[in-house]
């Protein structure tokens, strides 16, 4: 059966650009994957030869025609060496690196050269960034390239191209790379968020609310969640605005439950930035607590959760499979 017209195109694009995923690490750059064309600069070298030679041959001069054949040799030869600046060399794994929403998600790859040739001037590109990086013989060096992120979930690196035009500039030669590496992106944290909650979890598992004990440390303006046990009902009543009682002590005996429905805000994503900010606060003061994202989950309300564990839930929480 032959082969529809469409799949012939798509084959033959998947075999000039790549456009599509079908790499594994580590991988190496062989010579089928390497493309090569003059740059810019060559093509106006080819030019001049071009030049140089009419003239050579319009007034008969031998120096010219020596010249002009000894420069169009080291043309020929910058090819050999640019396409050889780049064959040979791999990517061994790709490390991400975990961040907020906002930043930049920063991508590690470690590129290695098994040859006994030493490789210099390797640029890594995407869509976004790019980057260079020299690789000894024998040897691999780190590249890093990062990408801009606007919401949590997972960002994909997406396709990479290697590319160098060492040693003159004359050539340029490149080649593709696809990877799955993701990079898992925390939401944002809430600037600005109310003060921690004060529901926490008593000895028999039960959500209760905070005791606030010790003395009265001062007052603080109201912020949206904060508890109504905490109003400074006196000075409300004197028309002097709206405070919160601070303590010198404010434990209540068990772990803290920070919870979407504690957020008292509507958006999801809305809720899940205000945690963030509020497990960041608990982790500085070494409050424990407990974070809980679905009722119906005994394990996830029971376990104690770190800092890092705790961003990686809200990141991935309700996406999309």
């Amino acid at each position: 059966m032959s082969a529809t017209p469409a799949a012939v195109n798509n084959k033959v694009r998947q075999r000039l650009f790549r456009s599509r995923a079908l790499d594994e690490l580590p991988i190496t750059i062989e010579h089928q994957r390497v493309y090569i064309l003059p740059t810019r600069c060559g093509i106006a070298y080819l030019i001049s030869l071009l030049l140089m030679l009419v003239a050579s041959i319009n007034y008969a001069l031998n120096l010219g025609y020596a010249l002009c054949f000894l420069l169009t040799g080291l043309f020929a030869a910058s090819l050999l060496h640019t396409y050889k600046n780049l064959a040979g060399i791999g990517i061994k794994k790709i490390r991400p690196q975990e961040c907020f929403a906002g930043q930049n998600a920063v991508f590690d790859v470690e590129v290695f050269n098994a040859t006994d040739l030493p490789r210099y001037g390797i640029q890594l590109k995407t869509k976004y960034y790019a980057t260079s990086v020299a690789v000894d013989a024998n040897a691999s060096s780190v590249a890093q390239l990062q990408k801009n992120t606007l919401t949590r979930g997972f960002e994909s690196i997406e396709r990479i191209t290697l590319t160098s035009s060492y040693p003159l500039g004359l050539w340029r030669t490149w080649c593709y790379v696809h990877s799955d590496s993701q990079a898992l992106i925390y939401p944002k944290p809430e600037v600005d968020a109310p003060v921690l909650p004060t529901q926490a979890m008593n000895s028999d598992g039960d959500k209760s609310i905070a005791r606030l004990s010790g003395d009265i440390a001062g007052l603080r303006n109201y912020q949206p969640g904060d508890s109504q046990n905490a109003i400074a009902w006196k000075q409300m009543a004197r028309g002097q605005g709206i405070f919160v009682k601070t303590f010198e002590d404010e434990a209540s005996g068990g772990d803290l439950v920070l919870s979407l429905e504690s957020t008292k805000l509507f958006d999801l994503e809305e809720k899940l930035s205000r945690l963030t900010a509020w497990i960041i606060e608990a982790d500085k003061q070494n409050i424990n607590y407990q974070l809980e994202l679905n009722a119906n989950s005994a394990a996830e309300q029971s376990d104690s959760a770190n800092l890092t564990n705790a961003l990686r839930r809200l990141a991935k929480y309700q996406l999309a499979s």
